[in-house]
Parts: C-alpha cells; sequence; structure tokens
C-alpha cells in the first residue's frame, strides 16, 4: 500500500483536528464508525482530603453515551491480549475478569509509572484509589454487573467500562492526568525503534515517505499490521531485525503522520464489499493539493452511512462505487481488501488495487452497466414472492461464480485484464449443475437454473461491452426453407423460428458463432420434448435422465439429439410441429459439428443447457393436439 497516501491523509487530519498533546494520536475508539454511539460504564470515585490525606470512596456506577467525537476522553488503548489493556478503560465482557485484571495489573503499573515520572498528584490518587478498590471490590463489581445486565445484548457487545473521579464536585476523567497521557503515550511510540527485543535504528539516511535526510530512522515505524520483520526473510541486512531500518525507514515526523493516518484510514476509510473489508484510501493527482484531498475523504468518510440510511434498494457496496464515479479524476483510490484476525488485528491483504481513478469507477458500475440493463431480456425477468423483478448490475454475479477466487475476478475487471472465455464457461457450469443436483434431493430454495443461466447471459454481456472479452460477428441466419412453411401450417406450429432468428440477431455477445446457435438450438428441442412428456406422462420426464446432470461432450450431445427426435416421432404429428426448429438445428448443428471437438465441454453444456431454459421465448401454443401416448 502507498504509505505516501497514508502519511499525506495523516498530516491532514493533524492540522484539521487541531489536537496539541501527542499522546492523543495514539488514543482509540474502542468501537469506531461514523454515527456510531456506545455505552461506557464509569465506576465513579469521590475524593477528599482528610486529616492531610487524600482519601477515595466509591460513589456508583454511571452509563454514559461515547461517539466519535468523544471517545477521547476515556484514553483507550488497546494492549497485549493477555496482559489487559493500557489504561483504565477497556472494552466490557466478563466484567469480574475484567475488574480483577485492572486491579492486579492495570492499577499496579500506572503507580510504578507514577514514581518513575515524579507524578506525584496522581500517585496520591492512585494509591487511594488501589486501597478502595480492594476493601469494596465485592460492591463495585457487583454495581458493575447490575448496571451492564440493564443492557440488551447488543448494547452489551459494544460498550465499554472506564473509571472517573471526582474532586470537589467536578468529575474529571483518564484524559485530564498526565498519568494515562502518559501511558498511551509511551505505548504508542514504544514500537517505532524497538521490538522483538531489537533496537532497530538509523541515522542521517533518507526517509522512505518524505525522501529527505533525516538525523533519525525507525526501523519499526509502521502501524500497519500486515508489516511484520519476525520472520526469515522479510527483512534485509542478512535476517537481521536490528537492520530493518534499511528495508523501511521512517524518520519520526513521518511516524506520526503515518500513524495518524491509520488510524485515520481504519476509523474512517473502511468499508465492505461483498463479505470483505476494505481500505479505500484516496490520494491527489497533485500531491500539494490539499483541497482535492480534503474533498476526497469527506466524499468517502460520509458516502456508506448517507446511501444506508437513502435507500435499501440496492447494496451499497455498488452504490458506493457508483458515487466515487461521478467525481473528477483529480484524486485516484487504492483499494486494499483485507481479512482481520479479531484478536491480534493483524491483517492479511487479499488484493491490492493501486491508483483507480474515478471515471473506471463510472466505467464499471454506472456507464456499461446502464447499457447492458436497457436490454429487454433482463427486464421483469424473475420473481421474488410473486412480484416481477429486473436483473441489473452488481459485482455480486461475479461473486456467485467465482466464490472461491473472487479477486482474481475483482483484479482482472477493475484493472482491463482480459479474461478467458473458457474460464467462465467453466465457472457457469459448476454452479448449473451445483444447483441441478441440490434441486434432485433437496427441499430447500435452490436457485432456478434458468434464472442462473440468465446471469452467466448478463455477465458475458458485460464483459463484451468492457472488451474483456471477444465475439466473433454474429451468424448470418438464412430463410426459411417453404416445405417448411407449408408443413407448420398443416400440422401447426409450436416453435417461433421468427422469434428465434431475431433472438440471435439482438445477442451477438451471447450467440456469436453458428456452432453455438446449433447447440443452443439443440438445447430447445430438448426443452420442448420434455414439455411434451410432462403433458403427455402426468409430470414425468423420462428423457431428462439422458442429459447426464449436464455433464455433456460432442458424442453424448449428438447421441442426445438423435434420441430427442426419435422420441418427438412417437408423438405423430408433434414432430411435424417441430420442423422449422430442425431445419436450424441441421443447418447449425449439423452442418458445424466437425467444430463441436474443438471446443470445451464446459462450453458446450453451457449452450445446451441455456437452450433448455430459454426455450420457452420461442414456443407456441397450438390451439389443437392431436396426440397419442407411447411408452419411453
Amino acid at each position: 500500500m502507498q504509505d505516501k497516501a497514508v502519511a499525506a491523509i495523516g498530516r491532514l487530519a493533524l492540522q484539521k483536528s487541531g489536537q496539541a498533546e501527542p499522546y492523543q494520536l495514539y488514543v482509540e475508539n474502542m468501537f469506531p464508525g461514523v454515527g456510531v454511539n456506545y455505552d461506557v460504564l464509569l465506576a465513579v470515585f469521590s475524593f477528599t482530603t482528610e486529616d492531610s490525606q487524600l482519601v477515595c470512596r466509591f460513589e456508583g456506577v454511571d452509563t454514559e453515551k461515547a461517539n466519535e467525537t468523544s471517545y477521547q476522553k476515556y484514553v483507550y488503548r488497546k494492549g497485549a491480549a493477555n496482559g489487559g489493556d493500557v489504561t483504565f478503560t477497556t472494552k466490557a465482557g466478563d466484567l469480574a475478569k475484567k475488574l480483577n485484571t485492572l486491579v492486579g495489573n492495570q492499577v499496579k503499573k500506572a503507580i510504578a509509572l507514577c514514581r518513575v515520572s515524579n507524578y506525584q498528584f496522581d500517585l496520591g490518587m492512585l494509591l487511594a484509589l488501589q486501597h478502595r478498590l480492594t476493601i469494596d471490590y465485592d460492591a463495585i463489581l457487583i454495581a458493575l454487573q447490575g448496571a451492564y445486565a440493564l443492557m440488551d445484548k447488543k448494547r452489551q457487545q459494544a460498550s465499554g467500562l472506564s473509571f472517573c473521579f471526582e474532586f470537589d464536585g467536578e468529575r474529571k476523567y483518564l484524559a485530564d492526568f498526565p498519568i494515562f497521557q502518559q501511558q498511551v503515550l509511551l505505548h504508542g511510540t514504544a514500537g517505532k525503534s524497538e521490538k522483538y527485543n531489537v533496537t532497530s535504528q538509523g541515522a542521517n539516511q533518507l526517509c522512505s515517505i518524505c525522501l529527505e535526510q533525516k538525523p533519525l530512522l525507525h526501523g519499526f515505524a509502521s502501524p500497519f499490521k500486515y508489516a511484520t520483520v519476525d520472520k526469515p526473510g522479510m527483512v534485509s541486512g542478512f535476517f537481521s531485525q536490528r537492520n530493518n531500518w534499511k528495508n523501511y525507514p521512517i524518520c519520526s515526523d513521518c511516524s506520526l503522520d503515518f500513524e495518524y493516518g491509520q488510524k485515520y484510514v481504519a476509523q474512517k476509510l473502511k468499508k465492505h464489499f461483498y463479505g470483505t473489508s476494505y481500505y479505500a484510501i484516496p490520494k491527489t493527482v497533485l500531491s500539494t493539493d490539499k483541497g482535492g484531498l480534503e474533498k476526497a475523504l469527506a466524499l468517502i468518510t460520509t458516502l456508506e452511512f448517507q446511501l444506508s440510511e437513502a435507500s435499501k434498494e440496492k447494496r451499497v457496496e455498488d452504490r458506493i462505487m457508483q458515487e466515487i464515479g461521478k467525481e473528477a479524476n483529480y484524486f485516484t483510490l487504492n483499494l486494499l481488501f483485507f481479512e482481520e484476525n479479531p484478536t491480534t488485528k493483524a491483517i492479511k491483504i487479499k488484493l491490492l488495487l493501486e491508483e483507480i481513478v474515478p471515471s473506471r469507477f463510472r466505467t464499471l458500475f454506472s456507464t456499461v452497466p446502464e447499457i447492458v440493463n436497457r436490454r429487454a431480456i433482463y427486464k421483469n425477468s424473475y420473481r421474488i414472492k410473486n412480484e416481477p423483478q429486473s436483473l441489473t448490475f452488481s459485482f455480486g454475479l461475479f461473486k456467485q461464480f467465482y466464490e472461491d477466487d473472487f479477486f482474481s475476478i475483482v483484479n482482472d475487471v477493475f484493472v482491463g485484464r482480459p479474461i478467458n472465455k473458457q474460464t467462465l464457461y467453466s465457472r457457469f457450469m459448476a454452479v448449473i449443475r451445483s444447483n441441478y443436483n441440490k434441486a434432485q434431493t433437496s427441499d430447500g430454495y435452490v436457485e432456478p437454473v434458468n434464472l442462473t443461466v440468465l446471469k452467466a447471459h448478463y455477465l458475458l454481456n458485460y464483459l463484451a461491452q468492457l472488451q474483456l472479452i471477444t465475439t466473433n460477428p454474429q451468424p448470418n441466419m438464412t430463410p426459411e426453407e417453404t416445405s417448411v412453411e407449408k408443413a407448420d401450417e398443416k400440422f401447426g406450429r409450436a416453435f417461433d423460428d421468427a422469434t428465434f432468428r431475431q433472438f440471435v440477431a439482438d445477442n451477438p455477445h451471447f450467440l456469436d458463432d453458428n456452432y453455438k446457435v446449433g447447440v443452443f438450438a439443440v438445447g430447445v428441442l430438448v426443452r420442448l420434448l420434455l414439455n411434451i412428456q410432462r403433458r403427455e406422462l402426468d409430470g414425468g420426464t423420462p428423457f431428462e435422465k439422458k442429459l447426464k446432470g449436464y455433464n455433456l461432450n460432442p458424442e453424448t450431445l449428438k447421441g442426445v439429439y438423435i434420441e430427442a427426435l426419435a422420441k418427438l416421432a412417437q408423438y405423430r404429428d408433434y414432430g411435424k410441429r417441430y420442423d422449422s426448429l430442425g431445419q436450424i438445428i441441421s443447418d447449425y448443428f449439423i452442418l458445424n459439428s466437425h467444430q463441436l471437438p474443438a471446443i470445451s465441454n464446459n462450453e458446450l453444456s453451457f449452450y445446451f443447457v441455456a437452450g433448455m431454459e430459454m426455450a420457452g421465448r420461442f414456443r407456441i401454443e397450438a390451439s389443437q393436439t392431436n396426440t397419442t401416448n407411447s411408452t419411453n
């Protein structure tokens, strides 16, 4: 990730925040997020002077609301997993365990630091507090647990615990005392040059961020948890961690900007994209354009909240991208997709997209989808709770077919890398076969195959519009023969060849080769046969067993076609009603059958299944039908 961009964000945020105290850079929000309000349980202690001694009393428990503007006063900073957090402020949970850690660890550490730093007033206060915590431990715990129990489960899961102190009726928080400020500052800066019991520092060399020569350079100053140097091969200098400053030199000034930038990114620029977290980190085209950076940050920090509040009609993930696409190209975005370890907070980078301009977002999420969405085939194409729905673009269409490797297709689409069509057919058929098999054995909801095929049809159109897949000139369908027309007139038409031909003409990115039209037409024929069997055999479709679970190759498909013709012949005049379809199959399937061995089984299976699922578009119901049942 571009550290300069993060440091620039931190520098700007620092200037705007007006924070004068260095410790404030390292105070963390327990539950970050725009518009997030959470509860903080406050154990309240009062202090009075009696016989020249400071006396502490427990006054009870209050509950306050905290948010991104008020969290600083609690001075929270996450500590080690087995040693509690840095100050007295911690996330709520097992309160007995939390209070025990505070009394046995945090209070003792604070007292020790007071003595070292000569904070005499804070030392007296903490000694009095320690005495009160010891003698009133049970009463304090019961009071905290009682206040915690009044919250519902959702509030409990996002709540904190802290202390506050009253002097002469005036309430003070941890941020009002030098000892807690010092604790956070020391913890925040300790790792910049010292880690793994090793000191890594350089002198009078270039900083990797500002590219200026600086007197002191830190070796462990990156605030991102993916920057690890605890394994061989991750540092320069013959695996010597002391030399990591050579690998990643950061000066003291930039380390503060970097730290605050990382904090800003984590709290305000974190978004979600189909189940995965990502950071959207802007960088202005001109490094001196502070106004542009401020504008870009304002856009990104408020987008998700505004969109989720405004409408639930479309997934926020795609709408965020659409809104970014409305901007001019005065900035670029780095998108870092990651998984975070909930315990260590270390992040595993899944994908990094660098310097994507807004116009690319506009192309991917607005311009091309608007072109494809206009196609009549997607209008009212499926139903949810009996309500007609139109298929429109979202990256969720890719997610369904790339569940195991989503970031590969995200990368290819964003950067404009050509996509192998055979890979697409393979993924389409994997989902189609899976759903088909589930439908045979499951009573739960399984997506209908016709909807899955329609989604695949949409993605082929979308990718073709982006020129990420290549298509051939559309087939030139010849006029139907007169003999076929007469046969249709005699026996009644069941297949609308004119509609079929128009469909081929209207879908040049889908049926872009003659052999595809032929395979598609065979699928149409088989579906019409299955419909006849369902009608004639009280819902039975024995011919479906011939389809081998949609695992077809050229030879099996030829066999399916021949057997379908033979089966239609058993229904007497039924077969004649499909003579026009038979002519199309002859022209496009039989005459091009020599090409079939050169294509993949997945491509062949896909166009066959597509023909089956779209056959209803070309079927005409006869007003009268004379049939006789036959054995199967």
